[in-house]
């Protein structure tokens, strides 16, 4: 009698083990529902929790295009070493290019905005400035890239310093879902006369 009731004990244990660890279990199904609250959440709060991230990864398609506010970069390219020097009675040239890189929730590169600003100095002024503002490396299927919204230039020949600012719009859509966020990337820049700047930014 005891032997049985050991058997038994053992057999349901066993059981219960493997169905802890049974092979193939699924993964959690994508709600519908669910996905749509957490992408409103995100689109109005600019913040993916870990709870909203974990919803939206349900579905693996939707996941690798969806920007995740909190993976989004600030990076400059071109500005690596500072411009040339000032040289007495010359002229010198310099540019700064800097990008905001969107990811996605599994870190695929989304969209990446650019402005660029060249300007040119002698140490006492600024005598030229140019700018501009657009997007490269983004996903067409579901980024629209609305333009600038802000576009602005102070600057006088003969001035110390330049000011200009751009801000553009970008808005995400997605399959199943439309049309659910926008994005509103800006950067400042003031440049100098000895070829140095300022820059702030926004995502």
């Amino acid at each position: 009698m005891m032997r049985k009731r050991l058997a038994g004990m053992l057999a349901a244990v066993a059981c219960c083990l493997m169905v802890g660890v049974a092979p193939g279990a699924q993964a959690a199904e994508p709600d519908p529902v669910a996905i749509q609250e957490a992408l409103a959440r995100v689109a109005a709060t600019g913040v993916m929790t870990d709870a909203d991230r974990a919803i939206i990864q349900t579905d693996p398609e939707l996941a690798q295009t969806v920007i995740d506010p909190g993976k989004t970069e600030v990076t400059d390219v071109s500005n690596e070493t500072p411009g040339p020097a000032p040289v007495q009675g010359k002229t010198s040239c310099t540019h700064a290019d800097r990008y905001i890189v969107y990811r996605s929730t599994l870190g695929f590169k989304t969209a990446e905005w650019h402005m660029r600003v060249d300007w040119c100095y002698n140490g006492k002024t600024v005598s030229s400035v140019t700018r501009d503002a657009y997007i490269a490396k983004y996903d067409k299927a579901t980024i629209r890239y609305k333009g600038e919204i802000k576009n602005s230039l102070q600057y006088r020949p003969g001035n110390v310093n330049a000011r200009t600012y751009m801000q553009g719009h970008l808005e995400q859509c997605v399959v199943k879902y439309g049309c659910y966020a926008n994005y509103y990337p800006f950067q400042d820049f003031t440049v100098g006369n000895n070829g140095s700047y300022a820059l702030i930014q926004r995502k």
